[in-house]
């Protein structure tokens, strides 16, 4: 089984999870003990509503979150422990994918399960570059995607900045579990419930599925200025679903930021490899933006179109 050498127990956990992929740490997801290959049933895309369920359990959220400070910008954010504790306990059909995921022990489960109740390092090193390179006047009236969001932290970032993001994770229980009660939780306190609805229906959408579904729903509505992704190139298989999505929404003056490590050990993605598919396209260019050398090579790559 596939796992990310993450520990549910440890209440005190690090900021962000290191290291992801390990040696030998990677089977095939679709291979069977027989050794057949199945084929792969991408999830369909989907709008998220949010509604009052989170609402009604955010003072329990209150109560197991934490606070991280980027540049200016204050963020809470469920503690990952505490929420894969409390889906294990309390999650029903609506959490399926990430009880499958906590039940076999793997962070990865190709086609059903792609780790996003845990926050990685790089989602971190994004953080850092849009608080040391983006000025709070960039944000005003800019359209925001947080592509394989996760825990939605970068979304989240870009929406206390001012402004308008949507959400897609490839599983619509971590959105409704994770990404909703996260964006809840950096809602300004004292409106009220019926406010607070009110302005995250206004200002975020939430979208799950496979990238290539995720776009075809989306076609008709505007494009993204910015569009925010993190530590979602380690498949190679799924990086031209990636570029395409880009290609799709994002608006002809936008920009990609995606940060990642230099390589993931037994799968074959990285940022250099993932630099070479796009050298082999003929509709973006790519540049380097950040990298940091220690323990395992991590950078952020700025794309935009040619």
């Amino acid at each position: 089984m596939f796992k990310f050498n993450f520990d549910v127990e440890n209440e005190e956990e690090p900021e962000a999870t290191k290291s992801p992929f390990t040696e030998n740490s990677v089977q095939k997801a679709e291979q069977e003990d027989s050794g057949i290959v199945k084929d792969i049933v991408w999830y369909e895309a989907e709008q998220i509503k949010p509604n009052n369920t989170a609402l009604s359990r955010l003072d329990l959220y209150e109560l197991n979150a934490k606070d991280l400070k980027v540049g200016n910008t204050d963020i809470r954010h469920l503690i990952a422990g505490f929420l894969l504790e409390d889906i294990k306990l309390h999650g029903e059909l609506e959490s399926r994918d990430i009880r499958k995921s906590e039940e076999s022990h793997s962070d990865l489960i190709t086609g059903v399960y792609e780790g996003g109740a845990k926050i990685w390092e790089c989602t971190d090193d994004l953080l850092l570059y849009l608080s040391e390179n983006y000025e709070d006047s960039y944000w005003k009236d800019k359209r925001v995607l947080d592509l394989g969001c996760g825990s939605g932290l970068l979304g989240i970032y870009a929406l206390q900045c001012g402004a308008k993001v949507d959400f897609q994770d490839y599983n619509k229980d971590v959105l409704e579990q994770i990404t909703i009660p996260n964006v809840m939780l950096n809602v300004q306190s004292d409106l009220s419930d019926d406010d607070k609805l009110a302005f995250v229906e206004e200002n975020t959408g939430f979208y799950s599925g496979d990238w290539s579904h995720f776009a075809q729903l989306t076609l008709e509505t505007e494009k993204y200025d910015l569009i925010l992704t993190s530590e979602t190139i380690y498949n190679t298989e799924n990086q031209q679903k990636l570029l395409d999505t880009f290609s799709s929404r994002l608006k002809a003056d936008g920009t990609v930021l995606v940060a990642g490590k230099s390589h993931y050990f037994g799968v074959g993605g990285g940022l250099e490899q993932f630099v070479d598919v796009i050298k082999q396209e003929t509709t973006f260019v790519s540049e380097n933006v950040w990298q940091a050398d220690e323990n395992v090579k991590r950078g952020i790559l700025k794309i935009k179109f040619k």
